[in-house]
């Protein structure tokens, strides 16, 4: 590990990077920025030990119990299904379905907490726009704020090494920059296995990809407003890359990783359709998601568009 000031490296040939600042430290100055956006454009993962983003101590008490917030707690603990939180609205979406054990599930919040919730995401989502200012002021002008999420099912399974699809939001060559933080109210950390770099995962998977021509089901849902725009072929490359990967079981069983707790507290920063990753514990945790072109990326060779352009040799947007 090699650091200054409060600002500091770990380094492991056979996975991803990761790059710490400790509280207190300025997230504006320059040679912090400056490390920040080396760290997050090269695949790594941005680690911040105390955010500084906290729940009021009614905030702890309602979450603490999460039949205090939903009508049905699923009996599988996988994580599922999440609350998403559209910050341009200002509200929870009420229809977001997930498979949970074979079956079409979706948060069923109860009113009594909804207004509370959706007080808690709000203030997350603007706290996350600011932090990402802070390190990035660059981006600015590029980013689109989507979706906040809390996911307030516990974890008691791993999830498969993956890199981020769009599935009802397609980023459109865009990639995903998204901030997570810890909010467990008993302090239990968040348990997330990292993977290999993005290249060699795509060279070990690209000659197995086979693209279908996009459904026409999709492109009148997009025009309905129902998911978020039409796919390009990069969606549907990641999308085909992440199912390949999830499926091949050895790869799961010997594909470098390394395990990382985040503790109760603490925030981290990712390219998510760069870095690959794997939930496996933990409960409640908030993130915010924004879409970041590749031309506004200080080095746009490094995203996963252009790398995926230049593995496939052709235009995927």
């Amino acid at each position: 590990m090699v650091g200054i000031g409060g600002v500091s490296v770990s380094e492991e040939a056979e996975t991803v990077k990761m790059l710490t600042i400790e509280p207190g430290i300025d997230l504006s100055a320059p040679e912090v920025r400056l490390k920040a956006i080396e760290m997050l454009e090269g695949g790594g993962v941005i680690y911040l030990p105390k955010s500084g983003f906290e729940l009021s101590g009614q905030e702890r008490e309602l979450i603490s119990d999460t039949s205090n917030i939903l009508t049905r707690v699923p009996d599988v603990e996988d994580g599922r299904p999440t609350i998403i939180f559209d910050p341009a609205h200002g509200r929870i979406k009420k229809y977001h379905f997930v498979h949970v054990n074979g079956k079409m599930m979706r948060a069923q919040i109860r009113d009594t907490a909804r207004p509370d919730l959706e007080a808690i995401m709000s203030r997350y989502s603007k706290w996350g726009e600011n932090v990402i200012a802070q390190l990035f002021p660059s981006y600015q002008q590029a980013l689109d704020r989507k979706r906040t999420t809390y996911r307030p099912i516990p974890r008691n399974s791993t999830q498969s090494l993956h890199i981020d699809s769009s599935y009802g939001y397609p980023t459109q060559g865009r990639s995903m920059l998204r901030i997570f933080t810890n909010i467990n109210p008993v302090n239990r950390p968040r348990i997330w296995q990292l993977g290999e770099p993005f290249e060699p995962f795509v060279r070990r998977f690209l000659p197995s990809v086979r693209l279908s021509k996009p459904s026409w089901i999709s492109s009148i849902l997009a025009r309905l407003g129902i998911i978020d725009g039409t796919k390009t072929k990069y969606d549907q490359y990641i999308a085909t890359l992440r199912s390949l990967g999830i499926r091949d079981k050895e790869y799961q069983r010997t594909a470098p990783r390394k395990i990382m707790e985040f503790p109760a507290g603490s925030s981290w920063i990712v390219l998510t359709d760069l870095v690959l990753h794997g939930a496996m514990g933990g409960q409640h945790s908030l993130d915010q998601t924004f879409y970041l072109p590749a031309d506004a990326m200080s080095d746009p060779s490094r995203s996963p568009l252009r790398i995926l352009e230049r593995l496939t040799g052709e235009a995927l947007v």
